[in-house]
């Protein structure tokens, strides 16, 4: 299969068929499918460029992939899966190794996986018989194409009945501009007591019919950033954290692709915070959003100001989008202003700073009691033990009400608890008698 080459003029074209395709549901208040933000957020434009409709007239020169095929094959015996390897222009691909993944679930000895390989004939088929068929074994049909990796939805085989599988291959190129691709990013920013979390969706979406494979593609992540996590996938898409970057992996081929990620920006209390992040290559719509407040406020270079949606629970969301049209320069890095944050008032730092004052006078007094208590006149109740629980429970309190944050709530809970444990260990001793703690050792 040949390879394509994209001039600067189609991958125009591509940038030019996402914003048409988008700008009919603008408004939508149905977030796209697949891996989606966190429930809660407010509806975004959203659309696939291989929708019908509205972008019909816009996908005139784009290709559109044929469909794979997972369907039941009355012509085969039970048991047996066929399997037709095609090109983008659905003929057949012969002479290629075509992998049947196996997975059998057990609950006595956990997941199984089993691979089974076998070469296309010149009509590109392959024939798996004799498979098992129960409910706790799932078959996957794949093929690594040129380096690629192309696969069907996981399927059951189900109980006397065979299988149709119909998979496309597409050629792949490392090269960005040998393939036609543009991307949209989402990224969702909120305040969780001691840092920021930013959650973030990127979108590939890919309008030609050449597979693209990021060849050491990286968005740069702010200086501090901490706790990266990523979905998983059953694909080989995704995203890893490497050197402070992330790093863009897979096989992308004609289509869209999603990939779903967050880390965290650790936040001291100041007032104003500004970072600036990466972006994926050839990004054509880019939008940030986070929770709304009267007295929050949401910046982004070069981005229209932000404007206030509404979800379906009728939670309020700061929301800035920019489209960048052919003829703008490309969109790199985003620079993210979150401005007038509420800063750790007064009532914050005493409640910490009474906190650890109770924690040293709640050890300190453990101490004493445990150094100076003699066994005369020890008495079953212990008001160190009283103390330290009211401490406790001060502490809790502390913690729901946003006073505390995480990182101080566990420290001084585990203190309190070591407090607790050394006070309940010196009551234990008054009560043993006296006559087993005057034995010699």
């Amino acid at each position: 299969m040949p390879r394509a080459k994209s001039s600067p003029s189609t991958i125009a074209l591509a940038a030019g068929v996402l914003l048409a395709c988008l700008a009919g549901k603008a408004r939508a208040q149905q977030a796209p499918g697949g891996n989606e933000l966190p429930a809660g957020h407010p509806p975004v434009a959203a659309a696939s460029p291989h929708d019908q409709g509205q972008a019909d007239d816009a996908m005139a020169g784009v290709f559109r992939a044929p469909e794979d095929v997972e369907e039941e094959d009355k012509a085969s015996p039970p048991g047996t899966i066929a399997v037709e390897l095609r090109d983008p222009d659905d003929r057949p691909v012969p002479s290629e190794v075509v992998t049947l993944g196996i997975l059998i679930n057990s609950i006595a000895k956990g997941d199984t996986r089993k691979h089974i390989q076998l070469t296309s004939d010149e009509a590109g088929r392959v024939v798996f018989s004799g498979l098992e068929m129960v409910s706790n074994i799932a078959y996957r049909v794949s093929c690594g194409y040129q380096g690629g990796a192309f696969a069907a939805s996981p399927f059951q085989l189900p109980q006397g009945k065979a299988i149709h599988v119909v998979l496309h291959i597409y050629p792949v190129t490392r090269d960005i501009d040998s393939a036609l691709i543009v991307a949209e990013a989402t990224i969702a920013a909120e305040l969780k007591d001691d840092r920021l979390q930013i959650e973030e969706m990127l979108k590939i979406y890919n309008l030609g019919r050449v597979a693209w494979q990021p060849d050491d593609v990286r968005m740069s992540l702010p200086g501090g950033a901490t706790a990266f996590n990523s979905q998983a996938s059953m694909s080989d898409q995704g995203v890893d954290e490497t050197s402070g970057t992330l790093k863009l992996r897979g096989t992308f081929g004609p289509g869209q692709h999603s990939l779903a990620f967050r880390w965290q920006l650790p936040w001291s209390g100041d007032k104003d915070v500004d970072f600036d992040m990466g972006l994926p290559p050839h990004v054509a719509i880019a939008r940030v959003l986070m929770p709304a407040s009267s007295a929050i406020k949401l910046t982004v270079a070069g981005f229209p100001p932000a404007e206030v949606r509404h979800n379906n629970q009728g939670q309020s969301f700061f929301v800035t989008e920019r489209q960048i049209r052919p003829d703008n320069r490309r969109l790199n890095t985003i620079e993210i202003g979150i401005h007038d944050l509420p800063t750790p008032g007064p009532g914050r730092l005493v409640a910490t700073v009474l906190a650890s004052l109770g924690i040293a006078f709640g050890l300190g007094q453990s101490l004493k009691r445990g150094m100076t208590t003699t066994l005369a006149g020890a008495s079953t109740h212990d008001p160190g033990r009283t103390s330290v629980l009211q401490e406790l429970a001060l502490l809790e309190q502390a913690y729901k009400a946003g006073a505390v944050g995480p990182k101080t709530y566990e420290r001084a809970r585990r203190e309190l608890i070591d407090a607790l444990a050394l006070t309940l260990s010196s009551a234990r001793k008054k009560s043993e008698p006296a006559s087993a703690l005057a034995a010699p050792p």
